[in-house]
């Protein structure tokens, strides 16, 4: 009679809601770190810069001063716009512009005019020397020499705080559309003598972006962060647990059994154990030798018997 096959045992309520559970961290936790991963240079990164660039909410008045448009990636060492923050820049063209400090809502006319005289002040802890005069630069590939701008901080007598400060749409200069589009930008703000507010660095006056939202750009911020690093942290805090705790418990029961069968099979009645050269061993060896011969002896045919034995005819045994 064959032996009946053994039905696959179905999986508990508990085993389900373990197998969905673990399944689900998994996905969690991939997907957590690919989110965070993308949106480091896409959020996170642009968000604390802008943080640390110290802008000032108080919109100044910028008017375009001066537009170039130019070819080659040595030239183009920086772009007012561009869509994509990743790819190299073969043709940009450059806005610089000139501002002085907007009104502050809750000051008045005199304090305001002292405020411009100590902003505009130069300054110990700021370096200066990246906003030399543009004369002092060669130009040997040029025949003539464009006529420079004057590009730096204004004294107390000028109209302007700074001139020839480099406009971007935010602190990276780049973005995706929708939500950035330099053909927009540039129809804006591109044509000389255009009037708009502006925002600029404390940290770096030459740097001025035409949107600031510290409130939006600091929510930004908290949900890159918040969402994904916790989420992340969190599944691998319970796969961590699952592993070394639920799964290992289920794999000792269910070698438990095997375990204790090994160990009774090592040992003998007496509870010694068991070696090649002790009685129990040997009387074990010569009772399965036994049992086998027994065994052998008995599934043969007595047809076998009878074939391998000589044949007697009938006139051998008349004759005898």
């Amino acid at each position: 009679m064959a032996d009946e096959e053994k039905l696959p045992i179905p999986p508990t309520f508990l085993e389900k809601v373990l197998f969905y559970t673990t399944a689900t961290f998994v996905l969690l936790a991939i997907f957590s770190l690919f989110a965070f991963l993308f949106l480091v240079p896409f959020v996170i990164e642009p968000a604390f810069t802008t943080i640390f660039m110290q802008f000032d909410p108080v919109a100044a008045l910028c008017v375009t001063a001066q537009v170039k448009h130019l070819v080659g990636v040595s030239n183009c060492t920086w772009a007012s716009c561009r869509e994509g923050c990743t790819k190299d820049l073969y043709e940009c063209t450059q806005i610089r512009v000139n501002y002085k400090l907007g009104y502050a809502p809750n000051i008045t006319a005199t304090e305001y005019e002292n405020l411009i005289r100590v902003e505009r002040s130069l300054r110990k802890d700021y370096d200066y020397e990246n906003y030399g005069s543009p004369l002092e630069n060669n130009y040997p590939d040029m025949e003539e020499i464009p006529e420079p701008i004057p590009t730096g901080l204004m004294g107390n007598d000028s109209e302007w705080y700074f001139t020839g400060a480099r406009l971007f749409p935010n602190v990276k200069g780049c973005g995706y559309p929708p939500i950035l589009n330099c053909t927009i930008f540039y129809g804006k703000y591109k044509p000389l003598g255009t009037n708009y507010s502006c925002y600029y660095s404390r940290v770096d006056p030459g740097l001025v972006i035409t949107e600031l939202d510290m409130w939006q750009n600091t929510l930004n911020l908290v949900y890159a962060m918040a969402i994904p690093i916790p989420s992340f942290i969190i599944s691998v805090i319970y796969l961590t647990f699952a592993y070394f705790k639920i799964y290992n418990t289920e794999e000792e029961s269910e070698q438990a059994p095997l375990q204790s069968d090994a160990e009774a099979m090592a040992t003998g009645d007496d509870g010694k154990p068991t070696t090649p050269g002790s009685d129990t061993f040997r009387e074990d060896l010569a009772c399965f030798g036994h049992q086998l011969k027994m065994q052998l002896a008995n599934e043969k045919p007595k047809e076998g018997f009878e074939s391998n034995s000589p044949p007697i005819s009938n006139s051998a045994s008349l004759s005898g």
